[in-house]
Formats: C-alpha cells, sequence, structure tokens
C-alpha cells in the first residue's frame, strides 16, 4: 500500500515534468512490463521495443495519466494494447506475404506453360519450314542438324561432294530463316489487325 502511494507520487512528480521520477518509474516497471509483453509477443527484442514504446507514451501522456487512479495498471494496459497490435500486423504481414508466395508460385507456372506452347509452336514452325525444302536440302539438314554429321560424313553417305553438301545447308539454312521470318511477320500482322481494329 505504501508502495503504491510513493509510485502515485512519481507519476504526480512526471506530470511536472520531473525527470528523477521519470527514471525512477522506468526502472521499477522495465523488469515487471518486459516479461510481460515477452509473453504475448515471445521476442525479447520486440518486448523491449514495446516496453520502450509504452515509456514514450507515458512521457506524452504525463498529466492525463497521474490523474487516474491506478496509473500503473495504465502502463500495463498500454503494454497489452501494443503487444495485441504486434501481433495482428505481423499476422496481416505473414498473409500478405503467403499471399505474393502463392502469386508468384502460379506466375512461374503460368510462364512456364507459356513458354512450352512457345517451343512447341515454334517447333512446328521449324518442321513446317524444313518441310518446303527440296529432298536433297532435307536431308542434308537433317543428317547436320539431328544426327550431328559432318559435312565429310553426309558426303559420304549421299554420295556427293563436301562443298556440295555445304551449299544444300546453307540454302537449307537461309529457305529455313526466310520461311520464319515471313510466317512471324504474317503473325504478328495478324495480331496489330486485330487489337487496332
Amino acid at each position: 500500500m505504501q508502495e503504491a502511494l510513493m509510485h502515485n507520487e512519481l507519476f504526480v512528480r512526471l506530470a511536472a515534468e520531473d525527470e528523477q521520477a521519470f527514471r525512477q518509474l522506468f526502472h521499477y516497471y522495465t523488469p515487471r512490463l518486459q516479461p510481460f509483453v515477452f509473453s504475448i509477443v515471445k521476442s525479447d527484442a520486440v518486448a523491449e521495443e514495446i516496453v520502450q514504446d509504452v515509456f514514450l507514451r507515458l512521457w506524452t501522456n504525463r498529466e492525463s495519466v497521474a490523474r487516474k487512479d491506478n496509473p500503473s495498471s495504465w502502463l500495463f494496459t498500454v503494454a497489452s494494447n501494443l503487444s495485441i497490435s504486434y501481433l495482428r500486423k505481423k499476422s496481416i504481414e505473414r498473409r500478405f506475404i503467403e499471399k505474393v508466395k502463392e502469386e508468384m508460385v502460379e506466375l512461374r507456372q503460368q510462364n512456364m506453360i507459356e513458354e512450352e506452347m512457345f517451343l512447341r509452336e515454334n517447333q512446328e514452325l521449324l518442321k513446317r519450314a524444313i518441310d518446303t525444302l527440296s529432298p536433297q536440302q532435307k536431308l542434308a539438314y537433317t543428317l547436320s542438324r539431328n544426327e550431328g554429321l559432318a559435312h565429310k560424313e553426309i558426303a559420304e553417305r549421299l554420295g556427293i561432294s563436301p562443298n556440295t553438301v555445304k551449299n544444300h545447308i546453307v540454302n537449307a539454312v537461309h529457305s529455313i530463316t526466310d520461311f520464319i521470318r515471313k510466317a512471324t511477320k504474317i503473325f504478328f500482322s495478324i495480331l496489330l489487325v486485330v487489337f487496332l481494329h
């Protein structure tokens, strides 16, 4: 009882901006508030920050706190409210982070699907381009690209000179490039027509 009166007196002195009274209250209540806050937030560092915030608010509201019947209970109420606000904020942040993670996974999956579709479309386009080649060009190109044979090996297999093989492959590459360029140009022209009209 005597101690409570003494502390109430400190709160009254604090209202008059007595810094010594503030220091005494700080040293008395900090070791009591910190375990209380820790029991809610489960973090020493966070508990320490919240207790400092409690005393900052005490100094800011010192006059109104001094008029209360039980100023010490005000300290614990503020500590409790700040702790609960912290937990609520962490919960919102955690949900937000989880949502972002889920969206990133979905986006990655979507990109993979689009990439696969793009590769399939390109492979189909390449196949169509190869089909337009003359039989000799097609054979030379296929043996070079698909089977990895050198010009000399292809020449031996087809019974033609390596120089002829080289010409077939060069012409095949030009034809394929030209076919793909025209096909993609038509595709983009169609896209422009669709989007601009």
